[in-house]
């Protein structure tokens, strides 16, 4: 397999923002009816400016709201990407949203305060009027609240209100004149708009409850099923930033997933993504290095040698004047009387005569192996000791003798242990060296046969313990045949152990339990019993080592052949090719001896630490046409576009002009060739089929606002609701325009009548 040169190296998070510098020119833009501008999204908020051509802020629509004594004494807020600069708010952070419409007005009221205040704006009160994006078919509840936090919070002269998706198709359309269906694509869901008539006509639109967040949360499950035991956790935000940079939409699904079973196709379209990884120590060291390391152990264990010898001088010089003393005290017992020759005895430390004989005899002995040693005299063999009293009998004996009597019982019986088992240690190595001489003989005589001989055997031993791993496997299944063979036999065992009220085990009326003294009371033992298999697996192992040393020594590209067909056994598997690419297997236990050096062991840490990307690249943005993928019982896009179509009476002319704009699939690539290509099989024959996509699907909301606002000045000031609206109308009053949701009064509520 080749090796993958595509890999992506995905950070922990997103860089340290740039804190904003608040604007100072709040009084000049002010002058005169410039609007202000929100384009207010679940994802991302921007304010500006109608008269300037991009938006003065861009930050994202959450809050922090904690305390940090360390920092301050009150309650710190952070508005947008400065959240992240701080790890307590990342425990607070809100969003004023629940889907794409607003709910947390607590959460928006802190927006409004930091745009206005980077704004320039240090007055108690706004004195522009404000234009304001909101959703499709927005509930009156979120914006009769929006309106009354706006009126009575900042005093605004007034408010305009219309749909995001349609203002960004008149920034790239320049007028509402034209029909077309719109598909606004968002965070949190896909809505599809019809315009025709010179207005949007909400009636007809659809919502599909699919956005750009289904996209990442679908993909963090998918990697999570993939690769369950990746060491790190997958974030939100390199979940966000692996769709954005990798996905794109197939123009015929299932044709492009079954191509991925072709390694060639796999191995242009995966995508290694690389995380970031712990270095493990390495031996940085040059060979020149390595050397001199190695001559300094060698020095270093030379003079621990002489150390070591002289330190055995020592001791020996040590014995040699201790053997003296004791001589010299032994030669002057004739000479002190009996008195001072005792005192001389107790200074030395020793009791009689016979601890004196003792002691001069070990050192004589320790003496003379040292200057053997020395001299390179071989030592004597050991005379075999006597125990003469072992085979008279007791009543020959006094009691004395029949107490040394038994010590040398005990001391015959340890030494006839140890003469036996250095009989058969001999035997046995001679034994081994005979059947070693005898393959030595036959590789140098017979080679293709002793080969063949040792790969049989080896084998054999990879086939049993294959056997063990297959047997473990299937005892830790309760439904597998093995698994209920050994508990047949532990509930007969329990059957036996019952039907005897002593405890005992009695077998055919027998009173005595006598389990064991048949060869098949220890089968049942070892059919039940787990410990056998662990004792011949290593034995196995230690035979398959052997085995493979000498085929290394000798036929090493057998090895390296086997090791070749093991990776691709591996390698071919359907499962490996999608989590692990086009990357060389790893063999947990290669055949051939390997070394690796200090770049293959960073490569094998680091492929701990990746991730690969290939169908999931087109099955995640595929879930806007089957949102069946991910458990929603939904029409997908095609059937969408076609049911707008549908109850617009077939006006087909819509399908003339089918923008995409917003902050979800808007951004993938190949979404407009997937559309052109479904939307030609449902419209009528020769119908002209244009699909586009907005210039900046990101950002056109909000200019597609400020120039409707500075270009149709009419429509604009027909729009506004006024503070005079909203106190005779209420706060859930909508003004409409071409580009705004639909507006129907609620009956006012009446009385009931009295009973």
């Amino acid at each position: 397999m080749t090796t993958k040169t595509n890999v992506y190296e995905i950070p922990d998070g997103p860089p340290d923002p740039q804190p904003a510098l608040p604007s100072f020119d709040y009084a000049e833009m002010g002058q005169g009816c410039n609007p202000l501008v929100i384009d207010n999204s679940p994802g991302c908020c921007r304010a500006g400016w109608a008269t300037e051509q991009d938006p003065r802020l861009e930050f994202e629509s959450v809050v922090a709201k904690y305390r940090n004594r360390k920092v301050s004494a009150g309650p710190i807020q952070l508005v947008g990407s400065s959240i992240y600069s701080d790890p307590m708010a990342k425990s607070s952070i809100r969003s004023a949203f629940d889907g794409d419409v607003v709910t947390n007005f607590d959460a928006m009221e802190c927006i409004l305060d930091y745009i206005f205040t980077m704004l320039g704006c240090v007055e108690d009160k706004i004195d522009q009027p404000i234009v304001m994006t909101e959703a499709v078919c927005t509930p009156y509840t979120s914006r009769s609240n929006m309106s009354e936090l706006l009126f009575e919070c900042y005093n605004v002269p007034s408010v305009t209100y219309g749909i995001d998706s349609a203002w960004s198709y008149y920034k790239n359309t320049g007028t509402f004149n034209t029909d077309g269906l719109v598909i606004g694509s968002g965070t949190m869901a896909t809505h599809v708009i019809p315009i025709y008539d010179m207005r949007v006509h909400t009636e007809h639109c659809k919502r599909i409850n699919i956005g750009s967040v289904s996209m990442e949360e679908y993909l963090l499950k998918l990697l999570q099923l993939k690769y369950p035991t990746f060491p790190m956790k997958i974030t939100e935000w390199q979940s966000q930033n692996l769709v954005q940079n990798f996905t794109h939409m197939a123009e015929d699904y299932e044709k492009e997933l079954s191509s991925y079973l072709a390694t060639e196709n796999l191995a242009q379209k995966d995508i290694t993504i690389q995380f970031p990884f712990p270095m493990p120590s390495l031996d940085e060291r040059t060979k020149e290095e390595i050397q001199q390391a190695t001559e300094r152990r060698r020095e270093q264990a030379k003079k621990m040698q002489e150390m070591a010898a002289k330190k055995r001088q020592e001791k020996v010089e040590e014995r040699a004047k201790e053997l003296e003393e004791l001589t010299a005290i032994r030669d002057s017992k004739d000479e002190l009387d009996g008195r001072s020759y005792a005192m001389r005895l107790a200074e030395a430390g020793i009791e009689d005569d016979r601890d004196l004989e003792e002691a001069i005899s070990n050192a004589q002995q320790i003496v003379s192996r040292a200057q053997n040693k020395e001299l390179g005299i071989e030592p004597e063999e050991k005379e075999m000791p006597t125990f003469l009293l072992v085979n008279i009998p007791d009543e020959e004996l006094t009691e004395e003798q029949k107490q040394e009597k038994r010590k040398q019982v005990l001391l015959k019986a340890g030494y006839d242990a140890r003469m036996r088992a250095r009989v058969e240690k001999e035997k046995e190595k001679v034994r081994q060296d005979e059947i070693a001489r005898q393959d030595d003989e036959r590789r140098l005589n017979h080679f293709d046969e002793w080969l063949a001989d040792l790969k049989e055997k080896r084998d054999k031993t990879i086939s049993r313990m294959e056997e063990r791993r297959t047997h473990r496997r299937e005892l830790n299944d309760r439904r597998s045949h093995a698994s209920q063979v050994r508990m047949r036999n532990i509930a007969d065992l329990a059957a036996n152990e019952g039907a005897n009220p002593t405890g005992k085990r009695r077998r055919r009326g027998e009173q005595d339990d006598d389990f064991g003294a048949e060869d098949d009371d220890w089968n049942i033992y070892r059919d039940i019993s787990k410990e056998d298999e662990a004792e011949e697996d290593e034995e196995d192992e230690a035979e398959l080592e052997r085995y493979n040393k000498q085929l290394s020594l000798h036929a090493p590209d057998y090895l390296e052949s086997l090791d070749r067909a093991a990776r691709g056994k591996i390698e071919n598997a359907t499962m490996y090719r999608f989590t692990e690419g086009c990357e060389q297997a790893i063999l947990e236990k290669p055949a051939a001896p390997q070394k690796l050096d200090n770049e293959a062991i960073v490569a094998r840490v680091a492929r701990e630490y990746q991730l690969h990307l290939n169908v999931e690249r087109i099955r995640v943005p595929e879930i806007i046409f089957r949102p069946g993928l991910v458990g929603l019982d939904q029409a997908g896009l095609l059937e969408t576009i076609d049911g707008v179509v549908r109850q617009t009476g077939n006006r087909v002319s819509l399908l003339n002009n089918v923008f995409v704009t917003g902050c979800g699939f808007a951004q993938v690539s190949g979404i407009l060739e997937r559309l052109k290509c479904d939307i030609l099989g449902i419209a009528p024959t020769g119908t002209p089929i244009a699909v586009r996509r907005a210039a900046d699907p990101l950002r056109d909301a909000w200019r597609g606002a400020a120039q409707w606002c500075v270009h149709e000045t009419d429509a604009f000031r027909a729009s506004r609701i006024t503070r005079q609206d909203y106190l005779e109308h209420g706060s859930e009053y909508l003004r409409e325009h071409s580009a705004s949701n639909r507006y129907c009064q609620v009956p006012a509520r009446t009385s009931p009548p009295p009973t």
